[in-house]
């Protein structure tokens, strides 16, 4: 089983014929995110095939297109730094998992990634897409979408800190709320910086606020976190993903989000990739009749650009 929620047989008479009473906006938020997400595909790939039709390399296709001059002194840094280069220098990974079975059992899961980082002498973009679906005997048991998004400013050449801003957006079926923001600023300290290890602590202040739930106020939250990506081989890499909200508004609740990851290089000239994780979410507070872990393990087939 390549995505699966270890409460999903648990709560399936419980969801027995359950109907998100949002349905139709469910289904214009999810025609939305797909058209954005083929949109940005689409954006990312074009240099690429201009290059392939003119028998240029990207770099020159990307700056044709932007409408850039020919600098041959231009640092690759510089290029990224400039208000009109957004589209230059990403790089990150595309991922799909997915199983299933018909007949005395009909069972489908399906886990689907994008992420993408750029990073700059100046700036740092950061942009994750999950989409998570699953159905046991029909029954819909899983429907969740997560996009984040985070933009760094650093600091001179060589100081470790640097100031962002983050903004989070959720949907989930199978909480007490439909959907979720979170939105903040903070500062970010680069602890360790090397060819295997790269290690981010951040810290900050966030807004989060909930629609269609129990409590749809405005709560303000801390935002206590890292990043940590380790190289352990030429082909593999660890990476963990960490943040703790504890409320500002009450003391006690709070909520936990964890994601570890392994990726193994399978085929370095295609780019292709494994990775096995696991993706934990914890609410102090997750309202009536819900359960305060969510808890995914995972394995899907990727390919890096």
């Amino acid at each position: 089983m390549l995505s699966v929620s270890p409460h999903s047989r648990k709560d399936k008479k419980h969801l027995r014929g359950y109907a998100p009473p949002t349905m139709k906006n469910t289904t214009r938020s999810y025609c939305l995110v797909r058209g954005l997400f083929l949109v940005w595909l689409g954006m990312l790939s074009l240099p690429a095939w201009a290059a392939s039709g003119k028998g240029m390399e990207t770099a020159d296709a990307e700056r044709i297109i932007l409408g850039q001059p020919e600098d041959t002194n231009a640092d690759q840094s510089e290029l990224l730094d400039r208000r009109n280069s957004w589209l230059l220098g990403w790089k990150g990974s595309v991922e799909l998992g997915m199983n299933g079975a018909s007949g005395n059992n009909n069972r489908f899961n399906l886990r689907a990634g994008l992420d993408a980082e750029r990073d700059s002498e100046k700036y740092f973009d950061k942009l994750s897409l999950t989409y998570t679906y699953a159905q046991d005997e029909s029954v819909k048991t899983q429907n969740w979408f997560r996009a984040e998004g985070r933009h760094d400013w650093k600091f001179d050449d060589g100081n470790p800190w640097r100031v962002f801003i983050t903004g989070i957006y959720e949907y989930d079926d199978f909480q007490d709320w439909n959907q979720r923001i979170t939105i903040g600023p903070g500062v970010g300290y680069q602890a360790i910086k090397t060819d295997r290890t790269d290690l981010l602590l951040r810290a900050g202040i966030v807004g989060t606020k909930e629609f269609g739930g129990s409590n749809n106020a405005w709560t303000p939250e801390a935002d206590l976190g890292f990043d940590l990506e380790h190289k352990l081989t030429e082909r593999q890499t660890l990476s963990v993903n960490y943040d703790l909200y504890p409320s500002l508004k009450d003391a006690g609740p709070f909520r936990m989000t964890t994601n570890v990851g392994w990726q193994i290089d399978i085929d370095p000239e295609t780019n292709m990739f494994l990775k096995l994780g696991i993706e934990d979410r914890y609410d102090s507070r997750p309202g009536p009749e819900k359960n305060r872990n969510d808890l995914n393990y995972f394995a899907t087939i990727g390919w890096s650009f």
